[in-house]
């Protein structure tokens, strides 16, 4: 690599690191911190995150971790959100190191590595809005770079995707991806269910609360609306669980090709992830930034729009441009993802042929 092209790399690193300070320090609480403060309120009185409220949607680990990084913001004086986004930055850090090894080292690493670091999407919902997906995504990414360690030692890809499971279970699919095909190395079918194992059995000490938890964990599905497959009930007689069924189906199937095709995990784990937000019947803005890691590895002009039309949604449904009424709404970030995929599927070519 070139001397002009390492200044320009840590040029690059900087700016991103200062732009993800800027942020950081604008902070304003929103829902999602206040659920935050909300469940640690209900640990605190020796209640349990399911039971006590109805703004908890994931496994006991996080609502751990807010337990814990509260004690730490208070013995510092500081607020709980300040404290998770101080995690949340550190997580970044290490996805971008993850990727700068995911894709080889040298220029290409260091290029990957500042795509996702850089990348406004990434640096407006960690720094900005404090969700947590990034950790879940961080982990997902361990398992990757795990996957591809010789020998490849099973316990640790399944203990890598457990934990991104307990975190949040944004890749719950993905470990299907995982699973050891005919002519290709994987895991072992007891190695990819452990992950499901663990994740259910994280809830076992809450069994009382087990209404709560089909309804507000499993059950889950982000804000409903005019958004993807939920579209569909504007038809007239349209049940409400059509769109569940439709994208059930659509993912499972995407994870049967994938694995049939015999993709390089990191593109078929980007390729899921498209699938799963165009079928997704419900939408967050903290969801858009799911394929934002994979999609700085793997490149592209479908990376570069989405980059975009995300970036002008998250202003837009933010309301932080009321003067710009022409930006992406939620449809923007569905019509990207359809994009991205298509151009996805034809750079494999053969591949996209069979999986057609």
């Amino acid at each position: 690599m070139r001397q002009g092209e390492r200044v320009v790399l840590a040029a690059g690193f900087v700016v991103a690191l200062l732009l993800r300070l800027f942020f950081f320090r604008a902070f304003a609480e929103n829902y999602d911190t206040q659920s935050y403060r909300e469940v640690v309120r209900v640990m605190a009185s020796g209640g349990d995150p399911y039971g006590g409220t109805d703004r908890y949607n994931y496994s006991p680990v996080w609502a751990g971790t807010l337990a814990i990084l509260d004690v730490a913001a208070r013995a510092s004086g500081l607020p709980l959100s300040t404290a998770v986004g101080a995690l949340l930055l550190v997580a970044d850090l290490l996805a971008a190191l993850l990727l700068f090894r995911l894709g080889g080292g040298g220029e290409a690493g260091l290029r990957a590595a500042l795509l996702f670091f850089a990348n406004p999407v990434s640096v407006w919902l960690s720094s900005y809005h404090r969700s947590f997906d990034a950790i879940a995504i961080l982990l997902l990414l361990l398992a990757l770079r795990l996957s591809r360690a010789d020998p490849v030692r099973p316990a640790r890809v399944s203990a890598a995707l457990a934990a991104s499971l307990l975190v949040k279970h944004v890749a719950a699919f993905h470990p299907l991806l995982f699973l050891r095909g005919r002519r290709q190395p994987g895991l072992g079918l007891v190695a990819v269910a452990v992950p499901y194992a663990v994740f259910l059995a994280s809830f076992v000490p809450f069994w009382r609360s087990w209404r709560p938890i089909r309804d507000n964990v499993l059950l889950y599905g982000g804000l409903g609306g005019l958004y993807g497959t939920d579209a569909l009930l504007l038809v007239p007689g349209v049940p409400f669980w059509v769109p569940r069924l439709l994208f059930a189906a659509a993912v499972l199937t995407a994870v049967a090709l994938l694995r049939r095709a015999e993709i390089e995990p990191v593109r078929a784990s980007l390729v899921l992830f498209l699938v799963v937000l165009i079928f997704l019947p419900g939408i967050g803005r903290q969801y858009f930034v799911w394929p934002i890691a994979l999609g700085a590895l793997c490149g592209g002009p479908g990376y570069l729009v989405y980059s975009v039309i995300a970036t002008g949604s998250l202003v837009s449904v933010s309301g932080l441009a009321p003067g710009l009424p022409h930006l992406p709404g939620w449809y923007g970030v569905w019509w990207a993802c359809v994009l991205w995929l298509l151009l996805e599927l034809k750079a494999l070519g053969g591949v996209a042929r069979r999986l057609a």
